[in-house]
């Protein structure tokens, strides 16, 4: 399936992120070669511009959570800046729960990954629940 290989480009993203901070990647692509790399790896894979951004958003949002004062110094930044708040984040999971868009598994581990501990639980429960569900009926 296509949307597999493209969900696996962000988690090689959020590896090679890992891998960058841990000092096992040369610092000289930054954060903003990460994107980079990984958006020419979404257009090889012919996803169409829609999925793309969906997928960088994720993977912004992630920055913005782990890698927060790295990722506001990164020229990415200023390209997700407008949107990288909860209720854009909300507004777009809902959306694709209502597509059952399989973009929606790349949204559910990224929140797992960083929104937890930073927004209150009574505010993304729910929500999590309804990734859940609807991102495991993707995968049977």
């Amino acid at each position: 399936m296509k949307e597999i290989s493209w969900n696996s480009v962000i988690w090689q993203a959020i590896e090679n992120l890992k891998n960058l901070f841990e000092g096992k990647m040369s610092k000289g692509s930054g954060i903003d070669g990460v994107f980079k790399t990984c958006e020419k790896e979404l257009l090889a894979l012919k996803a169409p511009a829609r999925e793309i951004d969906i997928r960088l958003f994720a993977l912004a949002l992630y920055c913005d959570k782990i890698y927060n004062y790295y990722f506001f110094k990164s020229v990415t930044f200023s390209r997700f800046a407008g949107a990288l708040d909860f209720l854009c984040f909300e507004r777009t999971v809902k959306r694709l729960i209502g597509e059952n868009n399989p973009a929606m598994i790349v949204f559910w581990v990224i929140f797992r990954l960083s929104f937890e501990n930073s927004v209150p639980q009574s505010s993304y429960l729910y929500l999590e629940r309804k990734m859940k569900y609807k991102s495991l009926s993707l995968l049977y």
